[in-house]
């Protein structure tokens, strides 16, 4: 009996000292945001459940699959998701938190981005569309969630923070523009938002290291948001096919190989028979290798193009994606260390 007295005093100081004590279990103004963000986008997030099937050239079987991955509204009635989520599907099902289930129809995709559109039967009220931010101010060491369905699990979320910039993937067309973050990626995640502090998408998780600790890559939204206007009209993007490659210059590659720019883009190849050496051109003929890669110098450096400065790879892209045929893109060069205007038109694209 005293033990048993004992214990029941201890036991009623306890909860006496909660109840007495309310802000011990109050949010740290961290956690507080943390959970403002996602409640701000977890609405507009799906899952995404997939049935396909893979062929099998060795055997020549057909094999049925199931899969889920997530996505996330980006206007009233579409959503955006991975494109190798949806690669061999014969039938999308779109899941919202609600429970509330519908077929989803393909838009558009674009397998170079990673990304496809899919159109659902769903109102803005059940679905609303998601803020989208931009990618272009992202910096490295600020705060990021990710919001999706990991293994088929309704609407988790984990956090971390932006561990890297301009990343770039053998199989993705992008160039150097992937966000890298650290917060953990599990299967079905796939093609959810990353969004910053305030739950606006700055990203789509796209794809994580193996062999790695915790490192992911998304697609930054304002890449993907060049895309939307294309896959809804066309059902693919559109790519302006003018035949050059660039290396971007930065501080450290600019002294390192003692160019005259610390800021721009280094044409390294013109492709023969190119509306870029038509227009005048030229790439490096001088080639240096550092490791696994190959560097050419000699060639013209793009210092702005329509006027607006490039700082790299990814203003060229920016312009080119936005560009349309007949329209006329003007590049200021550096060529033997004078600046010189070259323009060409952007050509039909061949399909």
């Amino acid at each position: 009996m005293p033990k048993t007295r004992t214990f029941s005093w201890i036991a009623a100081f306890v909860v006496m000292a909660f109840s007495a004590n309310p802000q011990a279990l109050a949010l740290t103004p961290d956690e507080a945001n943390t959970v403002a963000a996602f409640e701000n986008v977890a609405p507009s997030v799906v899952l995404i459940a997939v049935r396909g099937i893979v062929f099998d050239s060795d055997t020549q079987r057909i094999t049925p699959i199931t899969a889920t991955g997530s996505g996330f509204a980006v206007k009233p009635g579409l959503v955006v998701t991975n494109y190798h989520v949806l690669e061999n599907a014969t039938q999308v099902e779109v899941v919202l938190s609600s429970g509330r289930s519908a077929a989803a129809v393909l838009v558009g995709t674009a397998p170079g981005y990673d990304i496809a559109l899919l159109r659902v039967p769903f109102s803005e009220d059940e679905l609303p569309p998601a803020a989208l931010g931009s990618s272009r101010h992202v910096r490295v060491g600020q705060k990021v969630l990710t919001v999706s369905h990991p293994l088929g699990l309704k609407h988790a979320v984990s956090v971390g923070i932006v561990s890297g910039l301009n990343r770039e993937l053998p199989a993705l067309e992008l160039g150097p523009e992937l966000i890298q973050f650290d917060a953990p990626l599990n299967l079905g995640q796939s093609g959810g938002p990353l969004v910053d502090s305030s739950g606006s998408v700055i990203g789509i998780t796209t794809a994580k290291m193996l062999n790695a600790e915790s490192i992911g890559f998304a697609i930054p939204i304002d890449a993907a948001k060049r895309t939307f206007s294309d896959l809804i009209a066309m059902g693919h993007t559109f790519r302006a096919q003018i035949g050059f490659g660039v290396q971007v210059i930065n501080d450290d590659f600019a002294q390192l190989f003692d160019l005259p720019v610390s800021e721009g883009a280094l044409v390294e190849s013109v492709d023969e028979g190119s509306v870029a050496e038509k227009a005048g051109l030229r790439g490096g003929s001088r080639r240096i290798t550092l490791g696994s890669n190959e560097y050419r110098f000699g060639g013209d450096i793009i210092l702005s193009i329509n006027g607006d400065p490039v700082r790299g790879p990814v203003d060229i892209l920016e312009h080119l994606a936005a560009a349309r045929p007949g329209n006329i893109i003007r590049l200021q060069v550096l060529r033997d260390e004078k600046q010189i205007q070259l323009q060409f038109i952007v050509p039909e694209m061949k399909h």
